[in-house]
């Protein structure tokens, strides 16, 4: 192996146990070839997926060669590391096809492709295992612009998707058995309902007391405990990911085990907790269902209490009516409480969870009032007490420790006094609730206070560049982030715009933002370029005593000779237009890793030129990321955005935002736009419109304020100049063509402003010619009129005095 290049060599070094592997591997049987002579998009992959804590693998070249990070090992199971490096069908023989399809899109297609809870096949835990991955399959480009391979980043969803397919059949099961009220329609509708998720349950049968049925099930009815059963002797032709053993579960009644659930299990999965969880909640659910008909039925001619065909007595016993009322009830009283609890999991503020926990108790109580209260926080439901009335149940809302957060009041209603213990569930249940919204805000509120105090309270103004910056937080849901920008003017000197986003949410990101923003302004102002600033903050991390990523933009832009110089670590690429194209992206491969990812990096600073009326857009990724499109997509989409005509860059990042706002975001999102501008000269054609003028005073405005113009001369000069635009809008007569221009420039001792159309005035004659303005402008500025065949000029100046 040849020498290897200083980033892929640093990325081995501090990549973990992937990175020594493949700083050991033999490359020369590799289809990859020798990592010295590796492509740069390939050893860019290669760095950023060691850098990475996210589970990511890189497929390279036609044969698909496989690289990943430490965080990528639990995926491959023993094929890991014999496969390091190896093609792609070899490590998933039994599931490329389902991998391979997407890797082909991507190479067509040049574009993101996302595959949800995608099935593969996984020797781990000592067995071939069925495991569910959510994959987002991302181009790498040549240099050419070709796909030469795929960024694989992997999220396993084996738990919710087998959780959800689990409860979907519980529930299904539920709604099947309720009301059944003979043994037979039960057994098969439950073993129905079962069959119908055949990943799990294979094969199933309900066998109840009476029965003629196999001697091991036969001996797990009269234990009452689970055992095992070989399929062959129940069924045939159950398919290969059948285990060769069904599991046999009592169904026990009270005391009694009237019968078994029968089931083949999946090979592929691991007989043990979750699974195991569920089929026992499958026996459980038939024996309340058998219950709930059963009651304490009354054998007739001492015949077995349970069995097919067996008879009954036709109202089952008053207690037995009874006991089965009762258990419908507690079913009722549980299942109300599971609603309540996920109904306040799904709110995050106190305000919402009081809210929801009066709308719950009223529900399940029927009370004639009820109030939840915490501290300036009241909800209510009323259901028809009396105003006058006292409740009936007054109760705390304890928190794991037992301290009241509140109070629960109900009031009885038509149905009688609620239930105590059940209120008391209840109350325990919101109280919990409580303490987690509390907690929720205090950490939100300090965190958002936090942020924004870090954030520039006001944007610089120079000549030669228009800044504009929003920040929004995320959608409630999200906690606060680490999202940052940060514009700096140096003195005489050029202007620096960084944008970053630190890894992670809550206090601590928006703290570690806090002392990046900080660390970084201090090298700029120090007189480092974007490069060496960067090299230095990625320095600083490492004494900071904690792990810290963050990806940071860094741009320096001199307003005199418009040259434009910058530097990235890890940070989506910022967005360049020259009026009248198609935005593109700023630079289109990695510059460098997050701050963080790896050590001593050397951050190189690459140089632009721009031009008059140039836009520059940077931002962070919650204004792009959205979970119904591929991140591609959200960048093509935002290149079209940021290219359609703005009047000025306030109105591009409000179009921006306003677009965004259709989705909910649950990231931050931070915005900076930059347009170059002539330092010394103003020009601006306008429509004839009298609605314009807003444009017109907020262009002024930046421009004079980027010359330091003494706030009370500015005031009169807006003042002025919108009058004489407003004259120049009314007043022409036939122009030749409807616009007006507006030209201004700084000289030593004053401010020349010329306002021009393309008519000729009416005469002060004229009804329709009011001439007020003209008075106006007299006593703000000294002026003149200027009027001929090309129509009229209203020449403005106005003295500035030193300072």
């Amino acid at each position: 192996m040849g020498a290897l290049p200083a980033r892929l060599r640093t990325a081995f070094e501090r990549g973990g146990e992937m990175g020594r592997r493949m700083a050991a591997l033999d490359w020369s049987a590799s289809p990859a070839g020798d990592p010295s002579k590796w492509p740069p998009e390939l050893v860019d992959a290669v760095v950023t997926a060691l850098a990475s804590r996210a589970r990511i693998c890189v497929f390279w070249g036609p044969e698909h060669v496989v690289l990943y990070n430490d965080a990528y090992l639990p995926v491959p199971g023993t094929g890991h590391p014999a496969h390091l490096g190896r093609p792609g069908r070899e490590l998933w023989a039994e599931s490329w096809d389902r991998i391979s399809g997407p890797l082909r899109r991507v190479a067509e297609t040049d574009a993101a492709v996302r595959a949800d809870d995608l099935l593969l096949t996984i020797e781990r835990n000592g067995f071939v295992e069925q495991a569910y991955f959510d994959v987002s399959y991302a181009p790498i480009r040549a240099a050419d612009g070709s796909v030469s391979g795929s960024t694989c980043i992997v999220t396993e969803t084996t738990g919710r998707v087998l959780g959800e397919r689990r409860l979907r059949t519980l529930a299904a099961l539920g709604r099947r058995l309720t009301g059944l009220a003979d043994p037979s329609a039960l057994a098969v509708a439950a073993a129905e309902v079962l069959g119908g998720n055949p990943d799990d349950v294979p094969y199933a049968a309900v066998v109840l007391d009476g029965q003629d049925t196999h001697p091991a099930i036969r001996k797990v009815i009269a234990a009452g405990q689970p055992g095992r059963v070989p399929l062959a002797e129940l069924a045939s032709g159950t398919g290969a990911a059948v285990a060769e053993e069904a599991l046999a579960l009592p169904i026990d009644v009270g005391a009694e085990t009237v019968g078994a659930l029968v089931v083949g299990v999946n090979r592929h999965l691991t007989l043990a907790g979750d699974y195991r969880d569920f089929l026992e909640l499958a026996a459980a659910q038939i024996a309340r269902a058998v219950a709930g008909f059963r009651g304490s039925p009354t054998p007739i001619g001492g015949e077995p209490a349970l069995g097919t065909g067996q008879r009954f007595r036709a109202d089952g016993g008053a207690d037995g009516a009874a006991d089965a009322a009762d258990l419908r009830d507690h079913v009722a009283r549980l299942r109300g409480l599971v609603d309540a609890a996920v109904a306040l999991n799904t709110v995050a503020g106190t305000v919402e969870v009081l809210d929801v926990a009066a709308q719950h108790v009223q529900a399940m109580t029927s009370a004639g009032r009820v109030v939840v209260t915490a501290p300036e926080i009241r909800a209510e439901r009323d259901g028809g007490a009396a105003a006058e009335a006292e409740p009936d149940v007054v109760l705390p809302l304890p928190d794991t420790a037992g301290a009241a957060l509140g109070e629960l009041r109900v009031w009885a209603g038509p149905d009688g006094p609620v239930e105590p213990v059940l209120l008391t569930q209840l109350a325990r249940l919101v109280g919990l609730r409580l303490a987690g919204a509390r907690l929720y805000e205090t950490e939100h509120r300090i965190a958002r206070t936090l942020q924004h105090s870090l954030l520039p309270q006001s944007l610089p103004r120079i000549p030669g560049a228009v800044v504009a910056s929003r920040y929004v937080a995320g959608s409630s849901e999200a906690r606060v982030g680490g999202d940052w920008y940060d514009v700096i003017a140096v003195p005489d000197g050029p202007l620096y715009l960084v944008i970053g986003d630190v890894v992670g949410k809550g206090v601590q990101a928006a703290a570690a933002m806090g002392q990046l923003r900080n660390a970084l302004r201090a090298y700029v102002l120090e007189g480092f370029d974007c490069g060496p600033s960067l090299s230095r903050l990625n320095r600083l991390v490492d004494t900071l005593g904690r792990r810290q990523f963050a990806t940071v933009f860094c741009l320096r832009f001199d307003p005199h000779t418009r040259v434009m110089r910058y530097s990235s670590a890890g940070h989506p690429s910022p967005i360049v237009v020259t009026p009248g194209e198609l935005g593109t992206f700023l630079h289109r491969t990695a510059l460098g890793p997050p701050i963080g990812a790896l050590g001593e990096v050397p951050y190189p600073t690459r140089e632009v030129q721009l031009a008059p009326g140039d836009r520059l857009l940077l931002y962070t990724d919650g204004l792009v990321e959205d979970r119904t499109q591929g991140i591609d997509s959200g960048l093509s989409e935002l290149t079209a955005d940021v290219a359609k005509p703005t009047e000025h860059v306030e109105d591009l990042l409000d179009t921006l935002l306003a677009k965004a706002s259709r989705q909910v975001r649950r990231d931050d999102i931070a915005l900076i736009a930059l347009e170059v501008t002539e330092p010394r000269e103003f020009v601006l054609r306008l429509p004839a419109d009298p609605n314009r003028l807003s444009v017109l005073r907020k262009r002024l405005d930046d421009f004079l304020a980027a010359h330091s113009v003494p706030e009370p001369d500015l005031f009169d000069l807006i003042v002025a100049v919108s009058e004489a635009a407003a004259n120049a809008i009314e007043h022409p007569i036939e122009p030749v063509e409807p616009w007006i221009t507006v030209e201004a420039s700084m000289h030593a001792d004053a401010i020349v402003v010329t306002v021009r159309d393309t008519g000729r005035w009416r005469p002060a004659t004229d009804p329709g010619f009011r001439g007020r303005g003209l008075a106006l402008i007299g006593a703000l500025t000294e002026f003149s009129v200027h009027r001929s065949p090309e129509g009229t000029a209203v020449t403005l100046r106005r003295p500035i005095r030193p300072a």
